[in-house]
């Protein structure tokens, strides 16, 4: 995984590999993939200063909050959670401490993660010699150099019109990451403004408030607007790039900025989103290493609910998925890349759910194997493309990041075309998957690859499409 000042942002545009205007090395040739840059810390680094704490309910909670109200810098989303203030580098110890007491039914540092994108080559975002895009999900689509075994993700439908066609306006999905760039011609119309939480956070005083933010991508970030339109994106007036579910409306929240994601913001997001009428799923392309008993109350706040909490596992390679991803009732999405299997920086393990396509790339070569997908306009965090696509700005890349939004757009396209929510929403996602590797449910693959088209039709695509 990379750090936040360098994301991958990976958006897939329901499914466009890029195609380089290289001609293909012969299969003896190969151009030589770059490993991606890999995130080894055990532990979560946290917010100086402060302490995030649950007091339980009841006349107990109620008495140990009135002792140490003098302590308390900001309230969490509905007072969902306090946040204490601790000496710097006291925060593990103090919630450690806190935690013993029996009024407190959880307390944690306020854990810093990172979106789960790569970059292993910023100058090579763009094509210069022309956008040749491939439907990666549609070995019969590939429209570059590339052959349909170098450019395509074989059988994956997630570009069959019958999926695309089906997510409609009347669902809401929820974009938890760096915010979204309300101006881009992709989302006209489409977003919904939530909170900034990360601003809040950054401010550092109890007196802000959501509404003193909004939740707007920077052009140092972009991480959000990439996801965004790879579960949102359209073409439907503008020459854009398709996401999976290109009518649905996006909440949008603010959870990261240049110093990561904050837990705090993540747990207020996820429990807001969830409150927001008509949204099905949200969407979480980031993660850490250390469990938060708040992200997994959040989680298990929407769940209830019905609304599905979709998250990356992450992109260290390791054989156990990251968190937020790794709590049983979220969803987690490992990466494939343009072979269509696991991509060898994607986390896997016991505890992923499903994979998407999410990308990888060569040296040899310019776009092969990322995923294209719109970003902020005015991007400095790696060249950029606009071409034929006017009014709008687009990058290649990589990462689970990338993966994720995909099986949240599909969500919504499955939603809007059943009415189907909550468990057996994800049932649905999860028992149409393609199955990949040993059979059954495994490690690396999960329940198996999405696709989109079985996933809408709850059938199998026709031989030869």
């Amino acid at each position: 995984m990379s750090r936040f000042r360098n994301p991958v942002l990976g958006v897939f545009a329901l499914a466009a590999l890029a195609a380089c205007s290289d001609t293909p090395s012969s299969p003896a040739s190969q151009p030589q993939l770059i490993p991606p840059a890999l995130n080894s810390a055990s532990v979560d680094p946290v917010v100086p200063g402060e302490v995030l704490v649950k007091f339980r309910d009841g006349e107990s909670g109620t008495l140990a909050l009135r002792k140490y109200t003098s302590g308390i810098r900001r309230s969490g989303y509905r007072h969902s959670y306090e946040v204490l203030a601790a000496q710097p580098g006291q925060e593990r110890a103090m919630a450690a401490e806190l935690a013993q007491d029996p009024a407190v039914e959880w307390a944690e540092p306020n854990y810093i993660r990172h979106v789960d994108a790569i970059d292993p080559r910023l100058w090579a975002f763009f094509n210069p010699g022309g956008l040749n895009m491939s439907f990666f999900n549609d070995p019969n689509g590939a429209t570059g150099p590339l052959p349909a075994s170098y450019a395509s993700t074989l059988d994956s439908d997630e570009d069959a019109i019958e999926g695309i066609a089906a997510g409609g306006a009347d669902v809401v999905i929820g974009s938890i990451d760096t915010g979204v760039d309300f101006n881009h011609p992709e989302f006209t119309g489409r977003l919904i403004a939530g909170c900034d939480w990360y601003s809040q956070v950054a401010a550092g005083n109890g007196s802000a408030t959501c509404s003193d933010f909004t939740p707007f991508d920077t052009s140092d970030e972009g991480h959000g607007t990439h996801t965004t339109g790879t579960a949102a994106g359209t073409t439907v007036g503008v020459a854009g790039v398709t996401g999976a579910s290109p009518h649905v409306k996006v909440y949008v929240q603010r959870v990261c900025g240049p110093v990561g994601c904050y837990t705090s913001a993540i747990i207020n997001a996820i429990r807001a989103a969830a409150d927001q009428p008509n949204l099905v799923a949200m969407n979480l392309s980031l993660g850490g290493t250390t469990e938060s008993q708040g992200e997994k109350s959040a989680i298990s706040y929407a769940t209830g609910k019905g609304v599905l909490v979709i998250a990356s596992s992450g992109n260290s390679g390791t054989s156990k998925v990251g968190c937020p991803a790794c709590d049983a009732n979220a969803i987690s999405v490992g990466s494939t890349d343009w072979k269509d299997v696991r991509a060898s920086y994607s986390q896997y393990g016991s505890g992923l759910d499903i994979v998407a396509p999410g990308g990888y790339c060569y040296s040899n070569t310019t776009e092969d194997g990322c995923i294209f997908s719109a970003v902020v306009s005015g991007y400095t965090g790696g060249r950029t493309y606009t071409g034929p696509l006017a009014g709008g700005t687009y990058a290649y890349m990589l990462g689970t990041s990338m993966a994720a939004p995909q099986v949240t757009g599909a969500a919504a396209a499955v939603a809007s075309k059943t009415g189907l929510r909550g468990s057996a929403l994800r049932t649905r996602l999860q028992s149409t998957a393609d199955d990949k590797g040993a059979a059954g449910v495994d490690t690396q693959y999960g329940n198996g690859r999405l696709n989109v088209y079985r996933a809408v039709t709850n059938t199998s695509l026709g031989a030869g499409l």
